[in-house]
C-alpha cells in the first residue's frame, strides 16, 4: 500500500463518489462524461483510477484538477489549492488505507453502515428556497415532474454532486433507514438506468413507505410513484421497487395488521400481473387504482387527475367493504 491509496480515498470519499474503503477495487460513476453505469475503475491500493468510457486516467491530484475545472472552472492553482484542502479536510481526517485492510467483501452491516455514512453525511437541502446550482437543477427537473420543492424538503432528498445522478433519497421502512436510492436528471443517462441503489441494498426484503396504521395501504411499483401519493396527502402508500411482491414483503404487511390493498401497480401488462398476484397468491383483499386512460403510472398523475382516480378508487373500496 502506498498514501497514494489514501490520497485518492479522500479526494473520492471528498466529492461523494465513494460511500466505503473496504473494497480496493470498485467500479463508481464517472463524473466526467454521461456515464449511466459505472465504467470507472477505482484502485485504492495503487491509487490510481481509469475510466473505460470516456479513456481519462490518473492519480488523485489529476482527478481534483479535471473536477474543479469541469464544475467550477477553475484553473490548475486554484485546483491546486482545493486539493491540498481536501487532503486537510476534517470531512477527510478518518480515511486511511492501510496494509490491514483486507480485500475479502464486506459484510452487510459494513454495506448498511456506509450507505447510512454516505446519505447521512450529505448536507439537507431548503429546496423552497437555496439557490444553488445543483438545487436548482434538480428543482428544476422535479417541477417538471409536478413536484413541489415543499415534497422535496419532506421526502428529505439530498444534492449528491455528481453528474449521472444527481438527487438522492433516504429509503425508509416504518420510518427505519433501509438504504437510499439515486435519481438521474439527464435524459441520456435515463434511457440506459434511471435508479442507483446503494450496494446492500435489499429490495425484498424492504417496503418501502409508511404501513401499519391502517389494515389497508396503497401499493405502488417505483419510489417517485409512491412521491406522487405522499404529494397528495396519502401517508399510508408502499413501493414494491419492482412490479412484484415478495414472500417477506407481503409478510411485513400482514405482520402489520394489512389485509386490504389499493393497488396502483402501473397500468400496464406487468403491472396487472402483479395486481392478481396480490390477489390470488398473496391472498389480499384487492381493489385496483381507477386509471385514467393515457395514465400509465402513478408517477404520471397531476393533482387534478390524481384526485379524480382518487375518488373513484375510494368510492369502489368503500362499496366493496360495506358490503
Amino acid at each position: 500500500m502506498t498514501s497514494d491509496g489514501t490520497q485518492l480515498a479522500k479526494v473520492l470519499w471528498y466529492y461523494n463518489l465513494i460511500y466505503d474503503v473496504h473494497q480496493l477495487k470498485q467500479k463508481i460513476v464517472c463524473p466526467f462524461h454521461a456515464d449511466a453505469n459505472p465504467s470507472m475503475l477505482v484502485d485504492l491500493a495503487e491509487g490510481r483510477w481509469h475510466c473505460f468510457g470516456c479513456g481519462l486516467s490518473g492519480d488523485a491530484k489529476k482527478f481534483v484538477l479535471l473536477m474543479e475545472k469541469k464544475y467550477h472552472n477553475k484553473n490548475e492553482l486554484h485546483a491546486y489549492k482545493t486539493y491540498r484542502n481536501i487532503l486537510a479536510s476534517d470531512k477527510c481526517s478518518d480515511i486511511k488505507i492501510t496494509a490491514a485492510m483486507k480485500k475479502a467483501r464486506p459484510t452487510q452491516k459494513q454495506l448498511y453502515a456506509e450507505a447510512y455514512d454516505f446519505y447521512h453525511g450529505l448536507r439537507s437541502v431548503d429546496w423552497e428556497n437555496e439557490d444553488g446550482e445543483e438545487v436548482c437543477e434538480v428543482r428544476q427537473y422535479m417541477e417538471k415532474r409536478g413536484f413541489s420543492p415543499r415534497t422535496l424538503t419532506e421526502a428529505k432528498c439530498k444534492v449528491t454532486y455528481q453528474w449521472s445522478y444527481g438527487m438522492v433519497f433516504p429509503i425508509l421502512d416504518n420510518g427505519k433507514f433501509k438504504g437510499w436510492v439515486s435519481r438521474t436528471t439527464k435524459k441520456q443517462v435515463e434511457q440506459k438506468r434511471k435508479y442507483l441503489y446503494n450496494e446492500g441494498f435489499s429490495r425484498a426484503t424492504t417496503c418501502c413507505g409508511q404501513y401499519g396504521s391502517e389494515d389497508y395501504v396503497f401499493v405502488v411499483e417505483g419510489y417517485m410513484d409512491r412521491l406522487k401519493f405522499v404529494q397528495n396527502g396519502i401517508t399510508n402508500v408502499v413501493a414494491l421497487l419492482g412490479w412484484k411482491m415478495s414472500d417477506q414483503q407481503e409478510q411485513k404487511l400482514k405482520d402489520a395488521g394489512v389485509t386490504k390493498i389499493i393497488s396502483a401497480l402501473d397500468n400496464d401488462d406487468c403491472g396487472r400481473r402483479g395486481t392478481e398476484y396480490l390477489k390470488t397468491v398473496a391472498g389480499f383483499q384487492v381493489t385496483r387504482w381507477q386509471y385514467l386512460k393515457g395514465i400509465k403510472d402513478p408517477g404520471d398523475m397531476d393533482s387534478a387527475q390524481f384526485t379524480r382516480m382518487y375518488n373513484k378508487t375510494m368510492q369502489v373500496f368503500r362499496e366493496r367493504n360495506a358490503k
